[in-house]
């Protein structure tokens, strides 16, 4: 287990959000904590899994396949389930960069986070 620092840039059609965090990377997983949001970042099986108080997050991306999310709402234990294309991931040492499109919503995200010194 080390600690990084990183780099994690989010763009879609409305947004580009840039942030630095204290990550911490354990065998093939990496967390890091943002304001109200922990995220995890599964890198065997490439799954993103973010959750607070309110929501649970799960997504699993498979470059230029379509599968399955799902998005919890803890208030009223409801799943909304979502439909993902993921149309490139590169994951190299110091850099992940994923593209996707969630189907269900019509939005073109990018994410990449990158380790910085």
């Amino acid at each position: 287990m080390s600690k990084i620092n990183v780099v994690v840039t989010i763009k879609n059609k409305n947004d580009v959000s840039e942030e630095k965090y204290i990550a911490i990377k354990n065998n093939n997983k990496i967390s890091y904590q943002e304001k109200d949001c922990k995220t995890k970042i599964l890198l065997d099986d490439f799954k993103i899994i973010r959750e607070n108080k309110d929501y649970l997050l799960e997504m699993n991306f498979i470059p230029n396949k379509k599968t399955k999310g799902k998005y919890l709402l803890k208030g009223n234990n409801s799943t909304i389930d979502l439909d993902i294309l993921t149309d490139y991931l590169i994951v190299e040492d110091n850099l992940i960069i994923l593209k996707y499109n969630v189907i269900t919503t019509n939005q073109d995200v990018i994410f990449k986070l990158e380790c910085v010194k």
